[in-house]
């Protein structure tokens, strides 16, 4: 039995779909929307009181099996190749099954190229999606790619990204369902990311010819947490705004921009230098970061910028059921710092600061003062939070524990003036990297090849724009 308020039935039905009971949910009474407002009475459960008795101990579930089950494959036709593709989109839309932008069709022959670029049998179980709680395999992760213009040197890094979100400390049971505007921010180290052109300079949060992949991958993954784990708007998921969500943020770190004597984000993590590795850590948005201080590129006024920007009160940050392991983990969720390469070289060259050094300065900056506190009426909340975490009731409340729970990742384009701060976008969340799992090397060089041909090499224009291309590896 559940008591929602209105408009979650659904989310509700998601969730224990997600715990392996019946389609048709459980037993659920909602209450109206104002009843959870502040201030309100709570007549309305007393006056539907033996709807709650009913669902307590009468209700039963008219489905009594349980098993999985593969959905049969769907058959499109149309006149010529075109309309066919039309009358796909159309039905992936009535069915709920589409993002609402164009998708290419994932037919077994393009299914097949995708599964290139892995080692792992179809059939492998990558994950559980919740809350729906659809099982993930590597083929389904190889469907969703193919709908969303991927290509299979992509595919290693879409599997990663899903193992990372859903391991439990990442909490994505709770991050998809949830009215905040909460997305993965999956952050790739290693060799990989240069070799699939995945971006991590000029625009690297947007649309870029020059380096699909992101926006690729991001839009696969948001499809899997779609159409897997009943992310649909108003539906599974009450995000109030949905910021960002077609095609999350997936991006590089600018390794050759990080200066001598600091750690990439996966060697502060504790991966070997050479690794492939995705970081996954939620955030809500982000907000661009102009800083024209003085006449050096950098100094200590552009740390204090970002400092006031990440102090800027938000719920996600203090959550009320946050412990002390919670607040004491080193992967502690707690934003990403992005610091392009110029600022960064003069952080380190011209001010002498380690990385570690930056996390200091900005985990003693970034505090809410207890006086906006007072004004926004949460100071009596935040004492309960506070206090119950050691932090004594009064003082500036800190962004983190500690610096090393600060995550600044360099990358961005090569000028400086700009950072970028992307705040946590769920309470009480981790931080979680995982390995990229590369195919046999030849196969790996031979797509890479592909990928060359296919996207990168010149492309010979006459007079009248007729256009001579390279053989395509795949149509």
């Amino acid at each position: 039995m559940v008591v929602t308020r209105e408009g979650f039935t659904r989310v509700v039905g998601n969730a224990f779909a997600g715990l392996g009971f019946p389609a048709e949910g459980p037993s659920v009474f909602e209450f109206p929307m104002k009843m959870f407002a502040k201030g309100d009475d709570l007549s309305a459960i007393r006056q539907n009181l033996d709807k709650v008795v009913y669902g307590l101990t009468k209700w039963a579930p008219k489905t009594r099996t349980k098993g999985t089950f593969a959905p049969p494959k769907v058959m499109v036709t149309g006149k010529d190749y075109a309309g066919a593709v039309a009358g796909m989109n159309h039905l992936f839309l009535r069915n709920l099954w589409s993002d609402a932008l164009p998708l290419l069709p994932p037919t077994e022959d393009q299914v097949r190229w995708m599964l290139r670029g892995t080692d792992l049998a179809p059939t492998t179980v990558v994950a559980k999606i919740l809350p729906r709680g659809a099982i993930a395999t590597v083929e389904d992760l190889a469907v969703s790619l193919v709908m969303a213009g991927g290509r299979p040197e992509y595919l290693p890094v879409l599997i990663a990204a899903v193992q990372a979100i859903t391991r439990p400390e990442w909490g994505l049971s709770a991050a998809n369902p949830t009215t905040d505007s909460v997305i993965p921010a999956i952050i790739v180290n290693g060799p990989v990311a240069a070799q699939i052109h995945l971006n991590s300079g000029y625009g690297l949060l947007g649309p870029d010819p020059q380096h699909p992949a992101g926006q690729a991958i991001g839009r696969a993954l948001r499809l899997v947490q779609q159409n897997l784990g009943g992310a649909i708007p108003g539906v599974g998921t009450m995000s109030l705004f949905g910021g960002m969500r077609t095609t999350n943020a997936v991006f590089a770190e600018d390794e050759e921009g990080i200066p001598p004597g600091w750690k990439s984000l996966s060697g502060d993590r504790g991966f070997p230098g050479g690794a492939n590795v995705v970081t996954a850590t939620p955030v809500n948005g982000g907000m661009n970061m102009a800083e024209h201080f003085g006449t050096k590129p950098v100094n200590d006024g552009t740390l204090t910028m970002i400092a006031k920007f990440m102090s800027i009160p938000n719920g996600n940050t203090w959550s009320p059921v946050m412990t002390l392991d919670d607040w004491n983990s080193p992967d502690l969720a707690r934003g990403v710092v992005l610091i392009p390469r110029g600022i960064a070289a003069s952080l380190a060259q011209d001010s002498g600061y380690s990385k570690l050094d930056v996390k200091t300065f900005l985990w003693k900056k970034a505090k809410i003062p207890w006086s906006d506190l007072q004004a926004m009426d949460l100071a009596q909340s935040f004492i309960l939070r506070a206090t119950r975490l050691g932090v004594s009731e009064g003082g500036d409340l800190p962004l983190a524990c500690k610096p090393e729970q600060i995550t600044i990742v360099v990358a961005g384009g090569k000028h400086s003036g700009h950072c970028y701060w992307m705040p946590v976008g769920h309470s009480n969340r981790r931080l979680v990297s995982q390995e990229i799992r590369l195919p046999e090397k030849a196969e790996w060089d031979s797509l890479l090849q592909e990928a060359e041909n296919d996207l990168y090499s010149k492309v010979s224009c006459g007079e009248n724009m007729e256009c001579s291309v390279p053989q395509a590896s795949r149509l």
